[in-house]
């Protein structure tokens, strides 16, 4: 990397030693400031939490609103919290408006993050039946806290 003069004409390299050492330095000072770092900080177990946070490089916040971007997951994740292991059809059910193919592709992707798990009986008639996992089971907290903060903010 480098930058350019203008007026002289120059391009001017700066070795990768010295942009290795701006890029780590404006990195600590962004993760020093991160507000999710700070909070996890002063948990209860902060030190582990504290090292899964390495902004700005990975933020454990952005890799989780990744997932719960899609307007399904956390209607599916919800309903499998709420009603437990569930056939599909009993699935979609409880989530209104989801079409079959949207709800298939939701619990895909729920199931390779490890959320959700698919159990598959061959018996006859064979069925597919869908539970959340420990990590999916680990929502309720979160859930509660959506209905603590709704509850006090939302009217």
């Amino acid at each position: 990397m480098g930058s350019y003069k203008e007026g002289e004409g120059k391009y001017e390299a700066k070795s990768a030693a010295s942009q290795e050492t701006s890029d780590t330095g404006e990195r600590e000072a962004g993760r020093e400031s991160c507000r999710i770092r700070q909070a996890l900080l002063s948990a209860e177990d902060s030190t582990a939490l504290a090292d899964i946070c390495r902004c700005p490089v990975f933020c454990p916040v952005d890799n989780a609103m990744e997932i719960f971007s899609g307007k399904w997951t956390v209607k599916t994740l919800y309903a499998l919290f709420v009603f437990g292991r569930m056939r599909f059809g009993q699935l979609q059910r409880h989530i209104a408006g989801i079409s079959k193919p949207m709800l298939s592709s939701t619990l895909k992707l729920l199931e390779e993050r490890g959320l959700v798990v698919r159990e598959q009986y061959n018996e006859v008639p064979p069925h597919v039946e869908y539970s959340l996992t420990e990590g999916g089971e680990a929502m309720k907290s979160v859930f509660v806290e959506i209905a603590r903060w709704s509850s006090k903010y939302l009217r």
